[in-house]
């Protein structure tokens, strides 16, 4: 009988990120329910009804994003020190002490206080989630699971969007309560779950614990391996890790700016940041008053679940299109729709605004965009930017860029309600003035500037960039096999040959 783990680990682990996309769906909601805003908002004699403070908007979304920066900084020397389990044990304690305080408070400074740990445990699921899987994935298998990443985000958007259209009537705080209180779930899971969780067989070899590592690795390759390819993946994991520590013996942190470094430095974080430049993080963040706003007259919940499904089903298909179209091509299409979508709608939003064909063309528009996004940076933006660093310098090129990408992500989420609000400039849909150019310049830069690294391996890619390989000759340029940085298994190998395998 086949080992039962592998199908968990593939399964449940990768829907961990529906958890971030499910608290910002429903934090989104919030901001247009008469129950939270009774709570946290104050009564506007004009409408007759409660609305929300600039500043509480900005903060309850924007100290999320905070979070996740905060979890990139601190979850690597963490679960380095104290390994996987440890830190997914650690998340989701910090997260159910965060949902704790939201559910109780009904004053605006913990709830400050309950998102930013909230968020630095999201940041620490999704981060500690691309580190489990990378290391105990077989290599064949993670692309499918990166693919499978994008998916299990639209799906918590639609669990949210779905939730927050039942309790939408509702007008007392339980309205909110619910929601949030459904959130335990996931840490309460996790928690139990990291006691039976296999520590990562990586980790383990790197503290020198071989045995321990060996029982992992079987146990997590169940009958898919025989005890001698699980010998020869084990030996072979303590090479890299030997050869990686001797590459990075002499790493410092500036060499990222240094020499050809510098350019991958540079693209690693143009492609993430490609999240935010998208407008994605204004979308998933205030869809639900965006619509309320935008388009008066349709039912702003009812809306958000359309758009959320419609960004699965896009997401659906990035495992596909993955398979046979290079990922510049991909982005490319992608943001040529996205473009598209935005410019249309600020075009219908400033000739007929809240009409009722206007309001219809608008969500029309805004679903064909989440799709456009899901299947193209969505899931391609964290992969080609993992593919541009050197060997030496990956996890701290890495790191920075994703640094960088969470930054613009935090100021889009931090600035929309200055844009969108009632009170402040009120732009409505015209926002997407802002996000039609933006996506422009996004796609420009893609067309111009983006390496196409599909189909070449890390090795090739380091060549090309050595030989300082323009970006748009990428695809057509001829291997010459000189100059390349190897993969510590490679170097292993030369290291016990004398020479590579033909």
């Amino acid at each position: 009988m086949v080992q039962v783990l592998p199908p968990l680990i593939t399964g449940v682990l990768p829907s961990l990120p529906s958890l971030p996309q499910f608290d910002t769906g429903i934090v989104n909601s919030f901001q247009a329910m008469q129950g939270f805003l009774k709570v946290f908002g104050h009564f506007n004699p004009a409408t007759q009804k409660f609305a929300i403070d600039t500043v509480f908007q900005q903060l309850i979304t924007s100290l999320l994003q905070v979070g996740l920066i905060t979890a990139s900084i601190i979850i690597g020397p963490f679960s380095k020190f104290f390994g996987r389990r440890a830190g997914f044990a650690a998340c989701s304690v910090v997260s159910f002490i965060a949902i704790t305080i939201q559910v109780l408070v009904t004053s605006k400074g913990p709830i400050y206080v309950g998102r930013l740990l909230l968020g630095i445990a999201n940041g620490g699921y999704v981060n500690l989630l691309v580190l489990y899987n990378s290391e105990t994935a077989p290599s064949h298998l993670r692309g499918s699971y990166v693919s499978a990443f994008q998916p299990a985000v639209g799906l918590g958007g639609i669990i949210g969007g779905v939730i927050s259209k039942a309790l939408s009537t509702n007008l007392t705080k339980h309205s909110y309560q619910i929601q949030l209180a459904i959130l335990y779930v996931v840490p309460v899971f996790l928690l139990i779950y990291s006691f039976f969780l296999p520590e990562s067989p990586r980790w383990l070899a790197v503290q020198g614990r071989d045995d321990d590592a060996g029982k992992a690795l079987r146990y997590i390759r169940g009958n898919s391996s025989t005890p001698e390819q699980v010998t020869i993946e084990l030996e072979a994991i303590k090479a890299n890790i030997i050869l990686e520590r001797e590459l990075q013996k002499d790493v410092k942190i500036l060499d990222i700016f240094r020499g050809t470094d510098l350019r991958r430095t540079l693209l690693a974080c143009g492609a993430t940041t490609l999240h935010a430049s998208s407008g994605i993080n204004f979308l998933v963040g205030y869809a639900t008053v965006f619509f309320q706003v935008a388009s008066p007259g349709s039912n702003a919940f009812t809306n958000t679940i359309i758009l959320q499904c419609c960004g699965l089903a896009g997401a659906l298909t990035a495992p596909f299109l993955a398979r046979y179209f290079g990922r510049k091509t991909i982005l490319l299409f992608g943001f040529g729709t996205t473009t598209i979508a935005m410019f249309t709608v600020a075009i219908v939003y400033t000739i007929a605004p809240k009409s009722s064909a206007g309001g219809k063309a608008l969500i029309a528009m805004v679903c064909c965009y989440q799709a456009a996004y899901n299947f193209s940076v969505g899931p391609l933006a964290w992969v080609v930017a993992a593919e541009f660093p050197s060997n030496r310098l990956r996890s701290v090129t890495f790191g920075f860029s994703m640094a960088v990408g969470f930054v613009f992500a935090w100021l889009t989420v931090f600035t929309t309600p200055y844009f969108i609000g009632v009170q402040e400039l009120n732009l409505g849909a015209k926002v997407a003035w802002i996000w039609g150019p933006s996506n422009l310049i996004s796609f420009l830069w893609i067309l111009i500037f983006l390496p196409d690294t599909f189909g070449r391996t890390l090795e090739e890619i380091d060549e090309m960039f050595i030989q300082r390989v323009p970006g748009r000759k990428f695809r057509s340029y001829v291997i010459k096999g000189i100059a390349v940085e190897h993969s510590p298994a490679e170097q292993f190998e030369k290291a016990e040959t004398g020479s590579f395998r033909e």
